[in-house]
């Protein structure tokens, strides 16, 4: 058990990493990028370079960094159920939860980005 609930916690820590780009790209960024009236690869940020390299950058990098967290929390129920262990289902919801809301929030953002 011990082994499932360290790769469950690195799952959750993993995923709090891949949150940060989650946020920028799909609650921030992606929607502002919205209203700018040109193609964002044209425009160049002092700041990121070019924007739209950025915009593709946070989504790739929000995407590899939660789909690993993902795979780590499923080895980690496997691990436990392997052991005879049973974890709570609210231990088991939470993160179903929160995976559901990054990849359909993700997606959606696509989506509006994809509809201009």
């Amino acid at each position: 058990m011990n082994k499932a609930l360290n790769m469950f916690y690195a799952s959750m820590v993993l995923y709090l990493f891949g949150s940060v780009p989650f946020v920028l790209y799909a609650v921030v960024i992606k929607p502002l990028s919205v209203s700018y009236h040109e193609n964002t690869y044209s425009m160049i940020s002092p700041a990121f370079g070019n924007f739209g390299v950025y915009i593709s950058s946070l989504e790739i990098i929000e995407l590899v960094l939660i789909t690993i967290s993902l795979a780590l929390f499923i080895v980690s129920i496997f691990l436990a159920r392997a052991s005879g262990k049973k974890l709570s289902k609210l231990t088991l919801m939470f993160p179903v939860i929160l995976y559901l809301f990054a990849y359909i929030a993700t997606a959606m953002a696509g989506v509006v980005g994809a509809a201009t």
